[in-house]
Order: C-alpha cells, then structure tokens, then sequence
C-alpha cells in the first residue's frame, strides 16, 4: 500500500485517513483546513459497479464502507490510534436509470460522454466514515442532477486525446470540463459532483 503523507494542521484528534488516492477528494478536504492523512486503500474499484437490486445511494454506500473497512490493519491506521477513516465512492447514474461506470479505454470513455450530451444524468457519492476507536461506521450518500448541453465530437475527440478521463466515473471531471467551456449546470451540491460532499461531511465533523 502507498502512502501520500499529506496533512494540514488545524485539526488535531482525531486524525482524520482518506482512503483515497483522488487528489479532487483530497483537495476538498485541504480547502476545508480538515488534518488529514491520505492513503490508497487495499479495494480494487469496480469499473462497472453492478447495483445488485439496491439503489445507486445504497450500492455507493456500500462501496465507500468496503474501501473504509479496507484498511483495518494497515500501518497507517496502527500509526494513528483512533483515527477516523473515511472512504467514498462517486456512481454516474444515465438518463435511463443505468449506470456508467468507470471508463477502462477511450472507446468506453466517448460513449460515457456522448450519452450525457443533451441530457440530464445524476452524481451520487456516498461517504463512510469508520471509526477505528470503537469499530463505528456512519455511511451517508448525496446526489446531485447535471445537465450537459451541446458539446462536439470534435471537443470530444480533443479531451480524449489525453488522460484526463482515466481513472473518473463517467470519464470527466467537473471544474475542467467547466474551465474547458462545457456547457455543464450542477443542479445540487457541486462537491457531490467532484467526489465529496464536504456540507454533510463537515455536518459530521463533531460526530468523529
């Protein structure tokens, strides 16, 4: 397992662990002045989560818990006794009730982005945060509806001559496709969009 030691010091107790490698996500939580220890978690994330007859809110609940629980035993978490660690995980739900995934090729990625152009898809991100003091874990989930106007398959075909659609749901990341002139509305909270919905979450801040 790596490590990104990367803290901030405004908060002492208890230590706050991402289990995550998003730097959106540890971004976030840097701008909110949280301390916090950011560490890649033992849990492979399905590309192509399977919802398995639950709703999208309970099936990325139920992923943020597995990547929270995930690391139970690591030296990360034996370095600081009584942290709080706190997993998420980020679905695209399409139009049509399916969910997009995660694209693995840029074949995948084009038909994730061309499916949004000119409808409405929803974020849903939900959050676990595991209590290595007394075993506790507080899952929570929020979502958000986007609306994505004309964007050209010419515009389409220059994102993805890039990388900046690997390793995110959906194949895109909202401030840049924001900054790149995407026609993109945030109906809801946008940091549910990029991958932590820091008003709950800090909502929770006196829970840990």
């Amino acid at each position: 397992m790596s490590i990104f030691h990367r803290e901030t010091t405004l908060m002492s107790t208890p230590m706050l662990i991402l289990a995550s490698r998003s730097a959106r996500r540890a971004s976030l939580l840097a701008e909110a002045g949280l301390a916090f220890v950011q560490a890649d978690p033992p849990f492979e994330d399905p590309p192509h989560p399977e919802d398995d007859g639950v709703t999208p809110p309970e099936l990325a609940m139920r992923l943020a818990t597995r990547k929270a629980l995930s690391m139970r035993g690591t030296e990360v978490v034996k370095r600081h006794p009584g942290a709080v660690v706190l997993g998420a995980d980020t679905l695209i739900v399409h139009h049509d009730g399916s969910l997009a995934g995660t694209p693995t090729n840029a074949a995948e990625a084009r038909a994730m982005l061309k499916k949004f152009v000119g409808r409405r898809h929803q974020v849903v991100t939900g959050v676990a945060l595991w209590s290595t003091e007394d075993d506790r874990v507080d899952a929570f989930a929020d979502v958000a509806d986007v609306d994505v106007g004309s964007v050209s398959d010419d515009a389409i075909d220059q994102y993805l001559q890039g990388n900046g659609w690997r390793g995110k749901a959906g194949g895109y990341n909202l401030h840049e496709r924001l900054a790149a002139g995407w026609r993109i509305v945030v109906h809801g909270e946008s940091t549910t969009v990029v991958g932590l919905p820091m008003p709950m979450l800090l909502a929770r801040r006196l829970t840990w």
